[in-house]
């Protein structure tokens, strides 16, 4: 392993001790992944859960074989080290990766990421990776920008807004959440410690 790999690495799973630190919001049953699943929470049918480390990632590379764009290292060393339902974390909520409940694939990375059949391509074509939601619940995808891409592994994370795209045909970048996903998990794991 690359010091760069082991760096990165580190940073994945100082954010996962700091999440798993923190106080989380009790989910519903079937939208926590069995691995994840904690005891129930003070509301019936909630549980308490955590991101908890996989046991592999066989699923990835099939995934990735369909997309146009490489994954960043980070976000990639994530996804394919944990499991974790979908959860509000600074300002987006993450896809959870490992609910194969069909019914609720709509929020798991594998599904979300291709549901929207005009959505998706469309952002595919303009050089948009969508990999999550806004925190606030809108239809907006949070992406990674590969516009200005050449040689870069960690890529800005913009929120577009769904309306232009369904509406217009055309792209508006609402903000930039952040400069790449290593940037926004540190800053993330230095809010979650203090």
């Amino acid at each position: 392993m690359s010091k760069r790999d082991n760096t990165r690495d580190r940073r994945v799973d100082a954010f996962v001790q700091a999440v798993n630190s923190s106080p989380r919001e009790s989910l519903r049953r079937d939208d926590i992944p069995d691995a994840c699943r904690l005891s129930e929470g003070e509301s019936p049918g909630f549980f308490d859960w955590r991101i908890v480390p996989s046991h592999g990632a066989d699923w990835l590379p099939e995934v990735e074989s369909h997309l146009p764009f490489h994954l960043p290292s980070t976000f990639r060393s994530l996804i394919a080290r944990y499991l974790f339902p979908a959860f509000e974390v600074g300002p987006l909520t993450l896809y959870s990766v490992g609910v194969n409940d069909s019914h609720r694939a709509g929020m798991e990375f594998r599904s979300a990421i291709f549901a929207d059949g005009y959505m998706g391509p469309f952002l595919f074509k303009n050089r948009f990776l969508p990999f999550a939601r806004p925190a606030d619940s809108s239809y907006d995808p949070v992406c990674f920008d590969y516009r200005n891409s050449s040689g870069k592994v960690e890529h800005p994370i913009i929120r577009i807004d769904h309306e232009e795209i369904l509406c217009h045909d055309r792209i508006r970048v609402i903000e930039t959440l952040s400069r790449s996903f290593d940037s926004l998990i540190e800053e993330i794991t230095r809010q979650l410690r203090k």
